[in-house]
């Protein structure tokens, strides 16, 4: 049997198959692998600004310090951005973050009080446990918060008051992100894959609802929940009171 009338005999189908086994056996290359990069991978050179973004929300995302990302920059507050700007994403020394204020001369009898003291020295919000769902996954072990298991009827609330600097969706692995900033040092995320009820420069107190499940026949949820000092995560768990 010649070899024309070999091909002539297999189905065309068949035959695509045999050459595609043939060339994969022959040549093996690397799999074709999925990007599943989470969202706290490892930080670029630089990033372009996209319509969304806030200087807070990219500090996040990369796990830095705003302040230290608006530094790097030159970027004064109140950090206005515009779609299109590189920032450089250089960590800048913790040591430049938080420093502490020089201190204030000593001051004669009735002098007028002394500055506040430092971010870094300030006591931290008196943080409230944001939802009374039960918690699905705690901290560490890769998770920089707590995940709480979401049903109808449970209710999403800010953790201690603030000013709401990021409000949307599209965050890397986040659907809906709301990033709260309570003092210079400290600030709070949401994620959840419900609508939000705040909006981005909004002040907000203790317990503001951000989103809720009150309307029933909604699918079982999770709430992402973190805490961050200078860009660095800290146990949510240990800082928490009950819910509101």
């Amino acid at each position: 049997m010649t070899a024309a009338f070999a091909r002539a005999s297999i189905p065309r189908a068949l035959l695509i198959l045999m050459l595609a086994l043939a060339a994969s056996c022959a040549a093996p290359g690397r799999p074709v692998v999925a990007d599943r990069s989470p969202v706290f991978g490892r930080v670029p050179a630089s990033y372009v600004v996209q319509a969304g973004d806030t200087l807070y929300s990219i500090a996040w995302r990369f796990g830095l310090d705003y302040r230290a990302l608006a530094r790097a920059n030159g970027i004064a507050a109140p950090y206005t951005i515009f779609v299109g700007q590189r920032l450089e994403l250089r960590r800048m020394p913790r040591s430049q973050v938080a420093a502490k204020a020089p201190a204030p001369a000593r001051a004669p009898p009735r002098a007028r009080p002394d500055p506040p003291a430092p971010a870094a020295d300030r006591a931290p919000p008196a943080w409230r446990r944001p939802t009374d769902a039960p918690v699905q996954r705690g901290f560490g072990n890769g998770s920089k918060g707590i995940d709480y298991q979401l049903q109808p009827g449970h209710v999403v609330r800010t953790a201690a008051a603030g000013e709401v600097v990021y409000a949307g969706s599209g965050l890397g692995g986040y659907r809906h992100l709301v990033i709260v900033k309570h003092d210079p040092a400290y600030l709070s995320a949401y994620s959840l894959h419900r609508p939000i009820l705040v909006r981005e420069g909004q002040r907000i107190k203790a317990g503001a609802i951000l989103a809720d499940t009150s309307d029933g026949g909604r699918r079982d949820e999770t709430l992402h929940f973190e805490i961050r000092r200078n860009g660095e995560p800290v146990d949510p768990g240990s800082k928490v009171g009950p819910a509101s």
